[in-house]
């Protein structure tokens, strides 16, 4: 008996490496990450860029006079490149980089710190995983296509330099917290139980109250009621309708 008794602590130890890794495995099993949502959420990133360039671009771009229809092309293109190198340095963080704070995401995750190839990311379904890099695509698109849908209300009466400062400050200020409050677990609307599936709130009424407050404060076009202001190719305005018709199977 008394042999019995010096023996249960050392069995005791040899059983704690099995307790770890029993726990470890229930946690691994938790989570579980399928390669069709991986799939659909690589396929949704690209169609939601697709209904920027061309879609966006091609809509807005056939609606204005023929003289201003580079500037349109070019400031769409613009600012989705200039928005997801700004996503990628500061932007992910300030929505999305664990802070506890309801209003904004915090500096933990600037220039992607922490992100590698392993790392996970929630989603609305419990248990169920995706990779960080593909939801931070993702999410990138999403910040690209807001301050774009705000151009136009701006179309033919803003320089170029002033649009894209405007963005950089709009998306920094603007974008990512509300980004941060709507979608992230530690947001304030989110913990109002706000569910916000395609950016009803973060993207169309953001840049939607962005767009009429711009249109007030720049006014009318210059020979507004005058000029011939019609549009110069219905053609490419159906066309850039039509693919964002189709990206919308994205957002």
């Amino acid at each position: 008996m008394k042999t019995l008794f010096k023996l249960a602590p050392a069995a005791a130890l040899l059983a704690l490496p099995g307790m770890g890794w029993a726990q470890d495995a229930a946690a691994a099993a938790a989570e579980t990450m399928d390669k069709g949502d991986v799939a659909w959420m690589m396929t949704a990133t690209l169609l939601v860029l697709f209904m920027i360039i061309p879609g966006l671009a091609l809509f807005y771009g056939g609606l204005v006079r023929s003289k201003n229809m580079l500037s349109v092309l070019m400031q769409c293109t613009t600012i989705t490149a200039m928005v997801m190198v700004i996503w990628a340095l500061w932007g992910y963080s300030f929505a999305f980089g664990g802070s506890s704070s309801p209003f904004w995401g915090g500096t933990g995750k600037l220039f992607l710190s922490g992100v590698t190839a392993d790392s996970m990311a929630a989603t609305f379904t419990d248990g169920v995983v995706i990779p960080e890099f593909v939801f931070i695509a993702f999410q990138m698109t999403f910040a690209a296509i807001t301050p774009a849908l705000i151009v136009g209300a701006f179309a033919e009466r803003i320089k170029f330099g002033s649009l894209m400062l405007f963005v950089a400050l709009w998306v920094t200020v603007i974008y990512f917290p509300i980004a941060h409050m709507v979608w992230d677990g530690a947001g304030l609307i989110f913990n109002w139980g706000a569910i916000d599936f395609a950016g009803g709130t973060v993207v169309h009424i953001n840049a939607g109250i962005a767009a009429l407050v711009g249109a007030l404060v720049i006014g009318p076009r210059v020979g507004f009621g005058k000029d011939n202001m019609a549009p110069h190719s219905m053609t490419l305005t159906l066309v850039g309708a039509a693919v964002l018709w189709v990206g919308w199977f994205g957002f």
